[in-house]
């Protein structure tokens, strides 16, 4: 089914004097996902990370494995959405957390719960 869906690839936001901010679409860590990660480093980036995927097929977000590498492709701060948002969306946040930490990421994965609003000051 995955592979009949097209994936979207987001908007890169870059206005004078605020941090450049990445907003992925639903989307697996594709090539164009990728390359933005990479050419643009983005301060912030918002990407899906539920591993969503349907009866049928693969993954249609990215999971897990996914966010860790999306981590290493940037040096700006990495969040985490769509995650426990439907029972199509097995990455837990305890899973998320756990890799992120094994990763050495604290600090910047960020995994908010449902509702939560953060500050930063970047």
């Amino acid at each position: 089914m995955g592979h009949l869906m097209e994936h979207g690839h987001g908007y890169y936001i870059d206005l004078p004097g605020e941090p450049t901010v990445y907003i992925a679409g639903d989307t697996l860590l594709t090539d164009m996902v990728r390359q933005c990660l990479i050419q643009r480093q983005p301060r912030v980036a918002i990407l899906p990370a539920g591993g969503a995927q349907f009866d049928l097929g693969g993954e249609i977000i990215m999971n897990t494995k996914d966010m860790v590498d999306a981590c290493g492709l940037t040096q700006g701060a990495v969040f985490a959405n769509h995650l426990e948002a439907l029972n199509h969306c097995p990455t837990s946040r305890a899973e998320l957390a756990a890799a992120s930490t094994a990763a050495g990421l604290t600090g910047r994965m960020y995994i908010p719960e449902d509702g939560a609003e953060l500050e930063f000051h970047l």
